[in-house]
């Protein structure tokens, strides 16, 4: 295969097969998200080399695939024709160190990962700003205040997201806004080294440690920013209810994500690392799979919902 690049007025022609290595495409990806909430589930697929067409995963469905917890065996994975999942009876508990083992073309395959103890929102308010003008002449800002303590003497890594509780029923999602909060700076601090001037913005939710806050009680202070113009049918809605998830995160987890936000600037790839959302593809990212590709992560989730509608009250009417 050719490839022909063009650039100042030069013109080279470059034969990708001769960077194909055999010991590369036969590497085995490995995805499995564990969390107390489930039991554990693993998806694996096979490498393809990155000119080679590609459509769709390519599933590997053969393996055996061991799972221990705290070092002792808990039995092998059966596999979901169904869902193309290995998949296990066993659910796990914070602090237990799960690890898988399986064997492909010939290669020994491990991860390793430890589950970690959740932590707690503690309390979560908002308050209301409106009508500004940030993109429309009736927009509103809403803050919210969630309050959680950071577990002394360890290291801990996180991830925020909010949305609405009821997409049938809650007034929609406006823009996310993660700027001004201190963990999220601290987080633009450690990319910076690889994408100079990255500012805390995703449309799902971002991960941060706990940098500057470890050990105390913190109030993280997020915003969204919802834009109502006149017309708009979002004046009708009379609940905004938003449910905040705050997972606790593996360091294992916590760098993967960092890596796809380093790697995919787009923030698409944050979306489907969330084992809610479905199981990730790792693409030039953090890997934990020794011998393999991809990652074993752990996490385990608190959830708190607010409605600011019950606490600011209705939109007040406007004839902007």
């Amino acid at each position: 295969m050719g490839v022909s690049i063009l650039a100042a007025s030069c013109y080279h022609e470059t034969d990708l097969d001769n960077y194909r290595d055999d010991k590369d495409s036969n590497l085995l990806t490995v995805n499995s998200l564990v969390t107390p909430d489930s039991t554990i589930q693993l998806m694996a697929t096979r490498t393809y080399f990155f000119s080679d067409e590609h459509n769709e995963r390519t599933y590997v469905r053969n393996l055996d695939v061991d799972v221990t917890i705290d070092s002792e065996t808990v039995g092998r994975m059966t596999y979901d024709a169904q869902r193309n999942l290995y998949v296990s009876d066993v659910k796990v508990a914070p602090g237990d160190r799960i690890s898988i083992y399986t064997n492909y073309h010939g290669s020994d395959i491990e991860a390793h990962d430890t589950v970690p103890s959740p932590v707690g929102i503690e309390n979560l308010t908002v308050t209301r700003q409106g009508p500004v003008s940030i993109y429309t002449n009736n927009d509103f800002v809403f803050t919210y205040n969630l309050t959680f303590t950071d577990p002394a003497g360890e290291e801990n890594y996180y991830f925020l997201q909010w949305d609405e509780a009821d997409l049938a029923h809650d007034l929609n999602m406006g823009e996310r806004n993660f700027t001004h909060e201190y963990v999220f700076q601290k987080l633009a601090n450690q990319i910076h080294s690889t994408l100079p001037g990255w500012e805390p913005y995703s449309p799902y939710g971002l991960p941060f440690s706990d940098k500057g806050i470890e050990g105390k009680k913190h109030t993280l202070e997020v915003k969204e920013i919802v834009q109502m113009p006149k017309g708009s049918p979002l004046w009708r809605f009379t609940r905004m209810k938003r449910r905040f998830k705050l997972y606790t995160l593996s360091k294992s987890y916590y760098n993967y994500l960092v890596s796809i936000l380093i790697n995919q600037t787009n923030n698409q790839g944050l979306e489907s690392g969330m084992i809610d959302l479905g199981l990730a593809d790792p693409t030039k990212v953090y890997s934990n799979i020794n011998g393999g590709v991809g990652i074993l992560g752990c996490y385990t989730t608190a959830t708190a919902e607010i409605d600011p509608f019950e606490i600011v009250g209705p939109f007040p009417q406007t004839t902007n």
